[in-house]
């Protein structure tokens, strides 16, 4: 029996139609938070964080620590479930001085999700018309032109599926963007009073006019001996001068 198309067995779009979404019982919910929050000891609470990491069965995703004049800081991403999100939110919140961010975002996939997992069942079925086909193919034309539909079937099946482990992941696993700094003496000086300020100066400046003074010694030696070689210059010009 010869196949001049696929399609003589069961029509692909039939099956694909025939498949129909059904909403799952409970919804689909991403949910993400991004914290920043000032501190009042850098190291105690960024050692709280990481504790407060593992109570809740976390992971830290990266991490990014950077130092100014006026604050040292850590960018942290962390994966947390998405059903001990809140539960971490309320231990980092405790290590917090003053919040400068905090957002809580809830982004609802539900349909997305039951649309991907309805087209992976619907290019299942395609797959298993297409490997009835296959069976049935007498000629090398008909086998071919096969096995290239199924390919094509096969790589979107693949593609949907790795949306959906994706979107598994991003449900169960909720996002944290957590910034906590900690204010430098430099940064707190505006809120001292003026006269402090003017000391901090006054000793600000008398060590920058030491360094001024340290750095010329560092060229005294230098400047020794460029003088001895133009005194030796002149001398010597002054003894040809007079022996012409």
């Amino acid at each position: 029996m010869k196949l001049s198309a696929p399609e003589q067995e069961a029509p692909p779009t039939a099956v694909e139609e025939s498949v129909q979404p059904t909403v799952p019982a409970t919804r689909k919910i991403v949910r993400n938070a991004q914290l920043r929050i000032r501190v009042s000891d850098f190291n105690a609470s960024g050692k709280a964080i990481e504790q407060a990491v593992r109570q809740v069965n976390g992971q830290v995703a990266n991490s990014n620590e950077t130092k100014s004049d006026n604050s040292i800081e850590n960018a942290l991403t962390v994966r947390v479930p998405a059903d001990r999100l809140d539960a971490f939110i309320d231990l980092v919140l405790k290590e917090s001085i003053f919040t400068d961010t905090k957002t809580i975002t809830a982004e609802d996939v539900t349909r997305r999700y039951v649309d991907v997992e309805a087209r992976i069942k619907s290019k299942k079925a395609v797959e298993e018309t297409y490997l009835k086909l296959l069976k049935q193919a007498k000629s090398v034309a008909d086998v071919l032109k096969v096995q290239e539909q199924l390919a094509r079937i096969q790589e979107e099946r693949e593609v949907q599926e790795a949306e959906l482990r994706q979107l598994k992941n991003e449900i169960a696993l909720s996002t944290v963007n957590l910034t906590y700094y900690q204010q430098t003496e430099t940064a707190l000086r505006p809120e001292e009073p003026f006269y402090r300020q003017i000391a901090h100066n006054l000793a600000d400046g008398f060590r920058l006019v030491s360094s001024v003074l340290v750095g010329v010694f560092y060229f005294v030696p230098l400047g020794l001996v460029v003088a001895g070689v133009i005194w030796l210059v002149s001398r010597w010009r002054r003894q040809r001068r007079k022996a012409a």
